[in-house]
């Protein structure tokens, strides 16, 4: 190697700094390991959550009802690969976690009585805030540098290397375990906020003889205006659609004949005036694009096209246990890296479902990372 590689060594390694990596990080720094968290693009900004507002699913505590049903609208789409107890599981880790957000100061948004509401994410504040406190808690960031290779020691992941971008210098890492937190692939396909989400986390891990599942559930494709790039599917539901001379479209029907070649248009004329208030004040940053052109989607006719979302909206990825550990010692992956068959079934795992797996598969992947570390330090040691 050459005099300019940057050689540092951590307990545990992430690669990748989306919701997932950073709560891996987080998780390994709060149980006692050096973290080393490595981006190709910038810890805050980059990848499919900055650009987004994002659902928010997790259990509320003491309501049985509520939390049962949320459980229950995510089998039927699921087609029998949903596991309940898994799904629970998740979304009470996100519910411990959305308290550790608000004791670390995060700034919920409230309605006009002072509650607040943790139903929904901005994705610039979120990210931003979790670079900061991953900052406070003495994670070394690498900011602008993609992971080339996998590095390990007898079958083991023992770290990774690669340069940065806006030297050239390489750098190299050898840590005790490695999370892979690379995102799903969407690469080019012209939806905001993937243009670096290549899959490169799953040629590393698959190179080191990690397995795969569900990758059959990966075709995914969204609605998004014809000359936009956000893909926010629920304002859908509240949309009618029809073709370029007026003809109605069924909402079932609109993949099929868009993918015929026909024009279709959207107009989101079956929102009330309180939903209407609702999507502009949670989802604000989709009427960007309308407020541009000037335009009113709950009233105008605008036309739509599909975009494909490739593996971030999908079930599969990298096969992982319930400690997100894949086949390969040592390596662990999280959120959209991973399947989520266990949690989405068939269906495409949507705002809510990935948000709360980001968190949970984080956090559980960080502690076991750690765990494994310090295991495997103390066999070598032996």
């Amino acid at each position: 190697m050459s005099e300019s590689t940057l050689h540092l060594t951590a307990d545990v390694l992430v690669i990748g700094g989306g919701p997932a990596g950073c709560w891996a990080a987080l998780a390994a720094r709060r149980a006692g390991a050096s973290v080393v968290l490595a981006e190709k693009g910038y810890v805050g900004t980059s990848g499919a959550t900055p650009p987004a507002n994002t659902t928010l699913f997790y259990t509320v505590p003491g309501d049985r009802l509520q939390n049962d049903g949320m459980v229950d609208h995510r089998v039927a789409p699921a087609k029998g690969f949903i596991v309940r107890d898994f799904v629970r599981r998740v979304y009470d880790e996100t519910t411990v976690n959305t308290e550790l957000m608000t004791r670390w100061g995060y700034p919920w948004p409230r309605n006009e009585t002072g509650k607040t509401f943790r139903g929904n994410l901005r994705g610039p504040d979120y990210m931003i805030f979790l670079r900061k406190r991953l900052l406070a808690e003495g994670v070394r960031i690498l900011d602008h540098s993609p992971a080339l290779e996998l590095l390990t020691a007898d079958g083991v992941a023992a770290g990774a290397a690669g340069i940065t971008r806006r030297t050239g210098d390489r750098w190299e890492v050898r840590a005790g375990a490695v999370v892979v937190a690379t995102g799903g692939c969407a690469f080019r396909s012209g939806v905001v906020g993937t243009h670096n989400l290549t899959g490169d986390g799953y040629l590393l891990a698959a190179e080191a003889g990690a397995r795969f599942s569900g990758m059959e559930f990966s075709g995914q494709w969204a609605l998004a205006p014809a000359e936009g790039g956000l893909t926010k599917g629920i304002i859908y539901f509240s949309g009618s659609f029809s073709d370029a001379d007026g003809t109605p479209i069924p909402h079932p029907a609109v993949p099929d004949a868009l993918a015929a070649g026909r024009s279709v248009h959207a107009v989101l004329d079956r929102a009330d005036p309180y939903l209407e208030d609702g999507y502009r004040k949670g989802q604000p940053n989709i009427f960007v694009y309308f407020h541009r052109l000037g335009g009113n989607p709950f009233k105008d006719r605008y036309p739509v096209r599909l975009l494909y979302e490739g593996t971030v909206r999908a079930a599969g990825g990298l096969d992982v246990d319930e400690r997100c550990a894949t086949s390969v010692p040592g390596l662990y992956a999280v959120g959209d890296a991973t399947t989520r068959e266990k949690l989405t079934g068939a269906a495409m795992s949507g705002g809510g479902p990935a948000v709360a797996w980001c968190i949970a598969s984080g956090t559980w992947a960080g502690q076991a990372a750690t765990a494994f570390a310090r295991q495997f330090a103390a066999g070598a040691a032996g």
